[in-house]
């Protein structure tokens, strides 16, 4: 039998002039809560003064490009001939510059916005039109309205829009107050 090894030789003996542990000091987070909860320090441009406009003007600056008086359409067109893009043919060239004016009211809050459902049908013949997959659509939605006002009025033809005849509308006037009824159940 071997003898145990002694337990008590292998604690370390403290140094003679070592400082006995404090339990740790408690942190006082109010400086960093205070950092952590203001509200971030923006700097920005200077801002122009407005009072250098007159009325007149500054309406002017408030809407887009598109709206200045004298102007017929929002957009700029020019009618070319289509061309073949990945093998589709392109009628509708929206350009990535082409996009809409964010108005703004004196007091900063958005005006002339307009929600639109984009239907699936419409969505599927805007991408035709331009041969891509995700198309700007509310550009294009605007672009293609502006110029066919102004094709219908050069042409002097009317377009007349009607509902597509639907024999299951019944039967979809159903389906959506289903939807809706238990939607508000899980609310």
């Amino acid at each position: 039998m071997l003898p145990l090894p002694d337990l008590m030789a292998a604690k370390k003996t403290p140094a003679k002039n070592a400082v006995a542990k404090k339990a740790p000091a408690r942190k006082d987070l109010s400086t960093a809560a205070k950092v952590v909860h203001a509200k971030p320090q923006r700097t920005y441009a200077p801002l122009i003064d407005l009072d250098q406009f007159s009325e007149e003007q500054l309406a002017e600056l408030m809407v887009a490009a598109g709206d200045a008086p004298g102007r017929r359409t929002y957009f700029d067109y020019s009618e070319e001939r289509p061309y073949t893009r990945d093998g589709q043919r392109v009628h509708l060239d929206v350009g990535r510059d082409s996009t809409m004016f964010d108005y703004r009211d004196e007091n900063g809050a958005r005006v002339e916005r307009t929600m639109v459902t984009v239907p699936p049908k419409l969505r599927e013949q805007i991408q035709d039109v331009t041969g891509e997959e995700n198309p700007i659509l509310t550009t294009a939605l605007i672009a293609l309205a502006s110029w066919a006002c102004q094709e219908l009025k050069k042409s002097k033809r009317r377009l007349v829009v009607t509902t597509a005849t639907d024999d299951l509308d019944p039967v979809r006037k159903q389906v959506r107050k289903a939807i809706v009824g238990r939607a508000r159940k899980k609310r």
